[in-house]
């Protein structure tokens, strides 16, 4: 297997999984080969990785591979299949809706874990993320350290048609620097335009909540965003207040597709967006919150301050 060589490269973490260091691998993938084959050589490397997950997890966790994605779960080989041909699908439709975000490159088939236990899902999941604070729930999360893949706490893959056209956009945009917010809300765009769910709405409820709920220190940790993650209100607020901002950036569809997507192509996770904002749109970010919070201190923090948590 192409994988041979690599057999150190697959360290366990604190939590049992492996963890591997893909900027050191990815130093002697490029060493070692010529860029014609990278795409085949992570290929076998992803499904090495996999192999290593499934050792840990034991049990009857099987892989299944499609064109672009590895698949590991304990489904029935009909099941796998469905939500493979799913994946595929929504490959093609999300990079026919954003064209302009797509990544020059794409090395690698994508893996999606669906885990049978919810304790096993949080475990793995801890390995990349903070360990201070409690999570919200999550019915899916593309973790984008490294080698990016999916990792879902429902073994059965019921649900997965929603979570998967959600998650698989975050794929596609890991290659820019955007600030979580951000990318968040283009994610539900996509999403509500693939699958139909995720309407926007603004009603006199939930700008009530919103004003309840947001405070000056809050919207830094929405800038970062750290309050995405947060088990109270301030998750699904978070997610709101992301698609009411673009909305206003794009004024309703007003602002023309290209102007926005210059916007989402220069705006950086390390001042959310403010600098694209002003320079692109002309707008501050805070001036929008403003219009739906009042008047208050809204707007990023300087430059330079923690980027947003490798998650989403």
């Amino acid at each position: 297997m192409a994988h041979d060589g690599f057999d150190d490269a697959f360290p366990p973490g604190e939590e049992g999984f492996p963890l591997p260091d893909w900027d050191a691998i990815a130093d002697r993938v490029e060493a070692e080969h010529p860029p014609e084959v990278w795409h085949r050589v992570y290929c076998e490397l992803g499904t090495g990785w996999m192999e290593r997950i499934r050792e840990v997890l034991g049990g009857n966790y099987t892989i299944r591979e499609s064109t672009n994605f590895i698949l590991l779960s304990t489904v029935i080989d009909a099941k796998a299949a469905e939500v493979l041909r799913f994946l595929e699908r929504i490959d093609e439709r999300i990079q026919q809706t954003i064209p302009a975000l797509l990544p020059e490159a794409l090395y690698g088939k994508c893996p999606v874990i669906a885990f049978n236990d919810a304790h096993d899902f949080y475990r793995y999941v801890s390995q990349y993320i903070p360990k201070d604070g409690e999570l919200g729930g999550m019915g899916g999360v593309y973790l984008n350290r490294g080698y990016g893949h999916f990792a879902m706490p429902n073994g059965d893959l019921e649900s997965y048609v929603s979570v998967m056209s959600h998650e698989l956009c975050h794929a596609f945009l890991d290659h820019l620097a955007l600030p979580l917010w951000l990318d968040e809300a283009i994610t539900q765009g996509v999403e509500h335009s693939i699958t139909g769910v995720l309407p926007y709405v603004l009603d006199r409820e939930m700008i009530g909540r919103h004003r309840e709920y947001w405070n000056a220190p809050l919207i830094q940790e929405f800038w970062k965003g750290s309050s995405f993650f947060l088990a109270d209100d301030g998750q699904e607020l978070s997610y709101h207040l992301a698609r009411f901002i673009v909305h206003v950036l794009h004024e309703g569809g007003i602002t023309p597709r290209e102007t926005m997507d210059e916007f989402f192509l220069q705006a950086k996770h390390n001042d959310a967006g403010q600098s694209a904002a002003l320079g692109v749109l002309g707008i501050s970010l805070g001036d929008c919150i403003a219009s739906l919070l009042g008047e208050g201190d809204w707007e990023p923090a300087p430059a330079g301050d923690d980027p947003a948590t490798p998650l989403a």
